[in-house]
Order: C-alpha cells, then sequence, then structure tokens
C-alpha cells in the first residue's frame, strides 16, 4: 500500500532533498571551481564558484609533474597506473571470493555453517582501521608483501561482510530448481556456480566491483603507510594529497590540489555512469532480501 503524502508533505520532501544535494554538490563544485582558478584566487577567498581568469594550466602542471615535486621520478600518469592496478586487482579478488563464499553459506549444507556465517558477519561491526592497522603493517612487512600486490590482498581482507550480506540477500531472489535442473544436467556444486549463479549475479557483483573500487581508488592511510619506502608505486589519492605542498617554502598549493582531486574524482565518476542501472539492482534487491 503506497502511502499519499500532502501537498504540505510533498513540499517538506522536496526542500529536503534539495538540502542533501546541495550538501552533496557544494564542496564538489567548489573543487570543480578551484582547478580552474590561480593560487591566489584561491587565498584571496570567497565561495565564488565562477573563476575570474578560467585557466587549464593546473590541469597542465599536475599531469606533467614528477621528480624533485613529488619526491620520485614517476608522473602523474604513473600514480594513475598504480591506482588502478591496485584497484582491479582488489576487485578481482573481493569478487570472486565474496561470491564463491556467498554461494557457500546460501547454497551448501555443511558441519558448522551457521557457526562460520555469524562469525564472519560479527566482522562488520569491528572497524578495519586503528584496531588492525599496525598488526597488518607487521604482518605485511615480515612477509616482504609492502607492495601493490600485498595492498591488495589487504584491501581484500578488510572489505568487510556487507558485501557478502549484499550477496546472499541476492542470491536468495535466485530460485533454487536452477540449481536442480543444473544437478539433473551434471553439474556439480562449484560447476552450477559458475555455469548458474555466476551469470545471474551480475547486478549484484557489478555493485560490489563498484563500492570496492571507489573504497580502493580513495583509500590514503594504508597506501601510505605500506608504499612509503617505494615512491614509484605512489598511488593517486596520496599523490592529491602532496600536491598541497608542492610548491616549496611551506606555500600551499589549493589550485594543484584540486585540479588533482577532479582528475582522481573523474575515473569514479564515468565508472558508476556505466553501472549506474547494475548498482540500482543490485543494491535495491541484495538489501529487501537480505
Amino acid at each position: 500500500m503506497k502511502m499519499r503524502l500532502s501537498l504540505g508533505g510533498k513540499i517538506a520532501l522536496y526542500a529536503f532533498l534539495i538540502l542533501i544535494v546541495a550538501i552533496t554538490l557544494l564542496p564538489l563544485l567548489y573543487s570543480l571551481s578551484g582547478s580552474f582558478k590561480t593560487n591566489m584566487e584561491i587565498l584571496a577567498g570567497g565561495i565564488n564558484l565562477i573563476p575570474k581568469n578560467p585557466t587549464m594550466d593546473n590541469f597542465k602542471t599536475v599531469w606533467g609533474m614528477s621528480g624533485s615535486s613529488l619526491g620520485s621520478k614517476t608522473t602523474y600518469g604513473d600514480y594513475t597506473i598504480n591506482s588502478l592496478e591496485v584497484s582491479l586487482m582488489t576487485v578481482v579478488l573481493v569478487v570472486f571470493f565474496t561470491s564463491m563464499s556467498a554461494y557457500c553459506f546460501q547454497r551448501g549444507n555443511f558441519p558448522g555453517k551457521n557457526t562460520f556465517y555469524w562469525l564472519f558477519m560479527g566482522t562488520m561491526f569491528v572497524a578495519a582501521g586503528t584496531i588492525t592497522m599496525f598488526p597488518l603493517l607487521r604482518i605485511t612487512t615480515a612477509l616482504h608483501i609492502n607492495n601493490k600486490f600485498g595492498l591488495a590482498l589487504v584491501q581484500w581482507g578488510t572489505a568487510g561482510a556487507s558485501n557478502l550480506f549484499l550477496t546472499m540477500g541476492y542470491l536468495k531472489t535466485i530460485s533454487k530448481e536452477l540449481d536442480d535442473a543444473a544437478r539433473i544436467d551434471g553439474c556439480s556444486f562449484f560447476s552450477t556456480y559458475l555455469r548458474v549463479i555466476l551469470p545471474l549475479s551480475k547486478p549484484i557483483l557489478a555493485t560490489i566491483a563498484l563500492m570496492t573500487f571507489r573504497a580502493s581508488w580513495n583509500a590514503y592511510l594504508m597506501p601510505h603507510l605500506m608504499l612509503a619506502r617505494d615512491p614509484s608505486a605512489t598511488t593517486l589519492v596520496m599523490a592529491v594529497v602532496e600536491l598541497q605542498n608542492s610548491g616549496g617554502a611551506g606555500a600551499s598549493q589549493y589550485n594543484l590540489m584540486m585540479a588533482g582531486t577532479m582528475m582522481a574524482a573523474l575515473p569514479m565518476i564515468i565508472l558508476f555512469l556505466c553501472l549506474n542501472k547494475m548498482f540500482v539492482a543490485g543494491i535495491t534487491q541484495g538489501a529487501v532480501k537480505g
């Protein structure tokens, strides 16, 4: 049964939604505006969103930075490739193991299934931040995997149980009769996963992939700690933060930092626009049925 709102209720609802959109978009619009301003104009203050003298020099400067500007011989393009490599490795690990574990918990029948499931789900309430950061860093140092692949492993291991929760909720919408039909055709348990369940789970897997890519792409603290000894492996977000002080003599280069921020945000915006329909379908069905 749908609840009908009065005229006053609709006005209040739209006013609230407009406020939320404004709060969300204003920082992004300010960063976009600042990326076309000179540093002097930004330091002059004010919240003028329209640059007085728009310039593309900030983007050209940022993209060409290397060596003495950011402490390494790699360029901003190399930092982008580093972030892509780490994010894609993390996405592949998370999507594959999340889908497989969700299938085992949802369709499998083995001793201790409920115990293992609830133990794993309990990690949803433990933040993979200050509590686990030092132990993780000690482990990766001892194993000599303080590199891009090691970072992807850490991000996969700390992805959280919410992905499993959503994926299991989505699998409930897939009829078990398909499993029975596949079994009659000679498919094993894992063959059914590969041939039937995995293709039908594209919406929720696209959702998991998008959220994982976003988290890995925007990560700063763990990459900063793990990759500190290898400047050539610096990720894009690390480079963006370093841009603030790239001018030397304590001068904050906010114009370069905002240009770098917009260049870092662009891939995520494009990815979301491409996967928007799958993302909405996956997050809705997974949450409702979970």
